[in-house]
């Protein structure tokens, strides 16, 4: 049954192939060529003779390497070529996945991201690549280099230029070992879900279904997820892709409208056009989608299909011992689809004239053909429209159409089949039984279970090694090749997924047996997940590992969806740590390219949401049972576990979900649970729906939004203590101090998160220097670089634990709630469009709401904890919950009376939540972080610190944990030492305040005052700034330049509909020429010409470089180069006059400050010097300071080694008066 061509009776040659058993090396055994398998002989040959490895990778069903095989490796001249300069070896990819993935890394590397089958790839005799490609043809054609070409100059280069080779080749290799090391982040979950889906949508192919262009590979694991997402969300679009694109596939030539099952992928955008190839792994992943489906919109014609698919894959596809096989070729009779494709004349000799015309018509067989001259068979017309066109009834159609595919099918069967690839791949089974299994499940017949537990049975006896590891590849009474993570992965999710569809015990327990090989075989115990390969495997150039999905889903993921499954059925904590970990070891990718990890996604969204636990009692076959298990099947739940126990059969496996619970009245019962807590057990069907409602809006104390590693552990007394004991040892003898009454200590200056993420390499550095350097203080919000500022956190706390350089309990770190932007903010937008909004949302302004609900902040604190990679966050602040005062404001909502004392009902419910958060261990502290705290107690958005102690002690008592309070402080805005707001008679400070309660103030915007109307920067202007010509004389040259091109380039362009006209592109004089009124000194100005110039200007002259042509391009190439040079230097000009502006404005502070301070420190910068009255400032606990450069890190931390300055209310009274604000 193998695909081995039938050969002559003495063939000319044989090579060392024919002692293998994969068919696609014996399909090579007969070549001229000197083929090696992969292995130590080749190897050793390699080395010992210096020669090159040519290495070609392929596998039994692949068009174009049946092709290359008769064009080059039959051919004796090149097989001669190959011969005298190469050590040959042949390897079939599908028995060795570990080399395929290495190398197809190569050669994606090598060809501009283009790879394929067949591979061809040049090694050194040490197995390093340093050429590579696909398909070559015996001679030049194609714009390819001809095969006997290519060896002659790889030949030749070998032995001219070997050395240099042999050190591309180690770059390269190098470069494949960083690619394959995993990028962890921080949580994946909710939001990662949602934009794969906008990913997918911006992609979708709204006339045929499908993702992008031809060619169409059927995307399973993206319609899986997009099921998900639907559910979860109710998006109807989510929905409309999955069933348009299932429509497609299943209508197309794809499908295999006579004899079931699909093909590998689509040439054609209209899924009609396969490569006819049919792959066990494709049949088993769209058999189960179709199932989710049929499942999700109770469409009959999907689960057709699927029950279809099963049973060409049990007709065909199936051995006597009951594996599965691996593949059919696209190629009978050396033509591609001949099998599978039919002329009118061929139809009706079987079904007769009539009703062959009929069966034609359906199946879109004509005489044109619509490939090559024949027809394959598609059904692009309902059965209605067909019949109305025939004049006949639908049901007469249907008859004809059902009992002619039956008659062709035999009739198909005459004629010379593909080659079938009957070797038996532990992995592609372990997805068939899980598809078998599923399609026992969902449509109730017991053909796909037994086919499901004969191939599992098959695998676990024939395929087990001694040591109680697998193997990979069965074939002829053989089998061999250590298993990859896959074949373990793939198999224990087909087993967990056989016994929740028969309930035998014995298949749970031998997935947990491969479940625990895993983690112990392929583990990586640094940074999470799993590689590919065991710990024992064969050395290769690099240990591969990957986490994005593929033609087949991820490894990675299977083995964290059998790990996660397994520890709910198991109730073993580990397993689902290890799952999380998993998945987070790939946390960068999945945020920065969510559609490539459908997979991943899928496990996390199970993870996040938890499974309904499902034990149905009963014994199968019995009436209540049967009825009970159909009305399940039948739903879609795919966070779920279902567990079995037949009483008949004796005492119930212990397993966690079964223990205490049996019939109902002697009746079969349905318990659903969630956390093992069950509702009442149902007996009837139609109860069922009831019962998963309200198990699925049963409210959890943890709502998770996401999965990620949080690190247990919070900052402590003895830790942070000891962190600063060991810099002020080392100098830093200023620059500690409590943290309110928490009992924390904390440096006098704290890492300020606004405007860093985790995507700027500087920012990192940056804070990894901080904290090294003695800063144990760190401030970031949710949305802050929406969610970046964040990541980075955690990502740089999560490398110091690691490396033992900074233990958790030594830093505290603070984040903010409330906000709503960015990401939040499409989150609340979509829940308000689906009629599920977060209660009291503030929509201040278009692109920024704001919510203190607790649903809201229960959302946002888990989100934030796994972006932190925190069991604890140490301090909880409200962010800037004056908005809601703002907003009322604006809407004129009523007196203020009324609006402040709503407000403080917020803030007191708030708190009531954040309080039952430190109770349950996610926070250890809370507080507020407001700008208005400061603010005159008369102006209407004002806050009041007292009313906040009120509303914490109404809250959480008088020992309640409210302990932080966050204001804006520099030496303009000083409203904290100065301005009487609060207190019982409003006539205390906020620091006074807060110091008689233990409360830890933390000032922010250090450097950044709002003076006057506009922002000041209070750091000295960098002297290189301060050049460059008078503006005024080069807006003049500008001016004359830009009047050129409108009268020369701008006359000839077409107005682009509802855009800007074309003489309008370039009239920066003009706009520059009304600028020096508003401007507002040198960081203003840096934020004109790089958000606003800059970016408009590149766009317009990209667009022209790459429209204009004719006479205008260099028209508008001589302009360009003279205008680009004058726009600079004007540019340049208006720097410099913004960098005076500057440095007169900080030249009058320093002048204000300098009196003040010690003539020592007269020389140092101004930052310095404010941070240094900020830090000396009693009740002030640490300065925030957005140090987000190295450079910024030494130049603030240098202050905590100088002694306090000694009354500093008179330097910010001084200052206010003398420098008028």
């Amino acid at each position: 049954m193998s695909h081995a061509k039938p050969q002559d009776a003495s063939p000319r040659h044989t090579n060392r192939l024919i002692h293998e058993t994969s068919p696609y090396l014996l399909q090579h055994a007969h070549n001229p060529v000197d083929w090696y398998p992969w292995g130590d002989e080749a190897l050793a040959r390699a080395r010992a003779e210096n020669k090159p490895i040519l290495l070609s990778v392929g596998y039994s069903a692949c068009h174009w390497c049946h092709v290359m095989e008769r064009e080059s490796f039959e051919d004796e001249a090149i097989a001669d070529l190959m011969n005298r300069h190469f050590v040959n070896i042949k390897v079939d990819r599908e028995e060795r996945p570990d080399l395929d993935d290495i190398y197809m890394a190569a050669t994606v590397a090598l060809n501009h991201g283009q790879g394929g089958w067949p591979m061809t790839v040049f090694l050194t005799p040490d197995q390093r690549p340093f050429y590579a490609g696909t398909y070559f043809p015996p001679t030049d054609r194609y714009g390819r280099p001809g095969f006997a070409t290519l060896l002659a100059r790889i030949a030749e280069l070998w032995q001219r230029q070997g050395e240099q080779l042999k050190e591309r080749a180690a770059q390269l290799t190098e470069y494949l070992a960083g690619r394959s090391r995993a990028l962890p982040g921080s949580g994946v979950g909710e939001a990662e879900i949602r934009a794969a889906a906008r990913e997918l949508t911006a992609t979708f192919d709204k006339t045929y279904g499908g993702f992008g262009p031809a060619p169409k590979f059927p995307p399973s694991a993206a319609l899986s997820l997009l099921l998900r997402h639907h559910r979860r969300t109710g998006d109807a679009a989510a929905l409309e892709m999955v069933t348009k694109t299932l429509d497609g596939m299943a209508q197309g030539g794809m499908y295999d409208q006579i004899g079931g099952g699909f093909a590998r992928y689509s040439t054609d955008e209209r899924w009609l056009v396969p490569h006819f190839e049919k792959m066990l792994y494709d049949n088993a992943l769209l058999a189960k989608v179709y199932l989710e489906g049929f499942q999700a919109t109770g469409d009959g014609f999907y689960g057709r299909i699927a029950r279809e698919t099963l049973d060409y894959i049990q007709r065909e596809m199936t051995g006597r011992e009951g594996a599965f096989y691996s593949a059919t070729d696209a190629d009978s009779e050396g033509e591609e689809g001949k099998f599978f494709v039919w002329k009118p004349a061929e139809v009706e000799a079987i079904l007769g004239p009539e009703e062959g015309g009929w069966f034609c018509a359906y199946y879109d067989i004509t005489d044109e053909g619509n490939w090559e001259g024949k027809s394959i068979p598609n059904t692009p017309r309902p059965v209605e429209r067909v019949a109305s066109r025939l004049s006949i009834s639908p049901d007469r159609l249907r008859q004809c159409i059902q009992a002619g595919r039956a008659k062709l099918y035999e009739a198909r069967k005459q004629r010379v089949p593909p080659g079938l690839d009957d070797k038996v791949l532990t992995a592609w089974n372990g997805l068939m039984i899980g598809a078998m299994a599923e399609g026992y499940r969902v449509l109730r017949d017991p053909r796909y279970l037994t086919g499901a537990a004969r191939a599992a049975d098959f695998l676990l006896t024939t395929l087990l090694r001694p040591d109680g590891g697998l193997f990979r590849t069965y074939r002829g009474g053989k089998a061999h090749v250590p298993a990859y993570l896959e074949d373990y992965a793939y198999l224990a999710e087909g087993l967990v997924d056989l016994y929740e569809a028969g309930g035998d015990v014995r298949y749970l327990r031998e997935a947990r047996t491969l479940a625990e090989r895993i983690l112990a075989d392929f583990a990586d115990e640094s940074g999470g997940g799993f590689y590919d390969t065991a710990r024992d495997h064969e050395a290769l150039i690099i240990r591969h590992r990957e986490g994005a999905d593929g033609a087949v889903p991820n490894a990675n993921a299977v083995a964290a969806s059998v790990l996660a499954r397994l520890s709910f059925h198991l109730e073993q904590s580990e397993f689902r740590e290890a799952a999380i970990a998993a998945i987070s070891a790939y946390g960068r990718m999945i945020q920065e390219h969510p559609r490539a990890f459908c997979r991943s996604l899928a496990v996390a969204d199970f993870l996040t949401e938890g499974p309904v636990e499902l034990a149905l009692i009963g014994t199968p076959g019995e009436p209540g049972y049967e009825e009970l298990a159909r009305e399940i099947g039948q739903r879609h739940i795919p966070n779920r576990i279902l567990a079995h126990h037949d009483p008949a059969s004796g005492e119930a496996p212990d397993l966690p979900l079964l223990r205490g619970k049996g019939l109902v009245g002697g009746r079969a019962a349905l318990y659903v649970c969630r956390n093992f807590a069950c509702l009442a057990p149902v007996t009837e069907p139609g109860d069922i729906e009831g019962a998963l409602a309200d198990q699925g809006t049963a409210s959890r104390a943890d709502v998770r939004t996401g999965i990620a590693v949080r690190r247990p552990g919070r900052a402590t007394t003895r830790g942070t203590a000891a962190r600063a004991r060991r810099f002020t040892e080392a100098g830093l003898t200023h620059g500690y101090t409590a943290l309110g009454s928490t009992g924390l200590t904390v440096s006098r200056l704290g890492f300020g998160c606004y405007r860093v993420d985790d995507e700027t390499p500087e920012h990192k550095d940056a804070l990894t220097a901080a904290l090294q350097a003695g800063c144990t203080l760190i401030d970031t919000s949710t949305n802050y670089t929406d969610g970046g500022s964040e990541r980075l956190v955690g990502a740089v706390l999560a490398d110091l634990a690691r490396d033992g350089r900074l233990p958790r309990d030594a830093v505290v770190v603070v984040s903010k709630l409330g906000y709503v932007q960015g990401e939040n903010l499409v989150l609340a937008q979509e829940r308000l469009a689906a009629g599920k909004p977060f209660p009291e949302m503030v929509e201040y302004m278009e692109g920024c709401w704001h919510c203190l609900h607790p649903e809201f902040l229960r959302d946002q604190l888990a989100r934030s904890l796994d972006r932190l990679q925190l069991g604890t966050l140490d301090v909880c602040l409200l962010h800037n919950p004056e908005y809601f005062l703002s907003d009322a404001q604006m809407r004129r909502a009523g007196s203020l009376e009324t609006v402040r004392e709503e407000f403080y009902r917020r803030v007191r419910e708030a708190f009531a939540f954040l309080e039952s958060q430190v109770a349950a261990g996610r926070i250890a502290w809370y507080g507020v972080s407001s700008n208005t705290a400061v603010a005159r107690p008369d102006d209407p958005e004002a806050t009041s610190l007292s009313l906040m102690l009120e509303a914490a002690t109404a809250a959480g008592g008088p020992g309640h944990h409210f302990r932080v309070l966050q204001v804006p402080m520099n030496l303009f805005e000083s409203g904290a030492i100065l301005q009487p707001n609060t207190g019982p008679d409003g006539t205390r400070t906020v620091l006074e305040v807060a110091a008689e309660a233990g409360i830890a103030v933390l000032v922010n915007r250090p450097l950044n005052a709002v003076a006057g109307e506009g922002m000041m920067r209070l750091a000295d202007v960098p002297a290189e700034a301060a050049s460059g010509e008078a503006p005024e004389d080069a807006l003049r040259r500008l001016s004359a330049l830009e009047a050129e091109f409108r009268a020369q380039i701008a006359s000839h362009l077409r107005v682009p509909q509802g855009g800007t006209p074309p003489g309008d592109w370039f009239r920066w004089a003009d706009q520059l020429r009304a600028l020096p009124a508003q401007m507002q000194g040198l960081d203003h100005w840096r934020q004109i010409e790089g958000g606003v110039i800059g970016p408009m200007v590149t766009e317009v002259v990209r667009r022209l470089d790459g429209a204009l042509t004719g006479t205008l391009a260099p028209m508008w190439q001589g302009w360009r180069s003279r205008y680009l040079p004058a726009l600079e230097a004007t540019l340049a000009a208006f720097r410099a006059r913004a960098a005076w502006q500057s440095r007169a404005e900080t030249d009058r502070v320093a002048a204000a400050v300098n009196p003040h301070l010690p003539l020592a420190r007269a020389g140092e910068s101004l930052s310095r010097k404010a941070l240094w009255v900020l830090a000396s400032t009693p009740g002030v606990t640490s300065v925030l300071l957005g140090m987000r450069r190295p450079a910024y890190v030494t130049d603030g931390m240098a202050i905590l080694g100088w002694p306090p300055l000694q009354e500093v209310r008179k330097i910010y009274e001084a200052f206010r008066s003398q420098v008028n604000l």
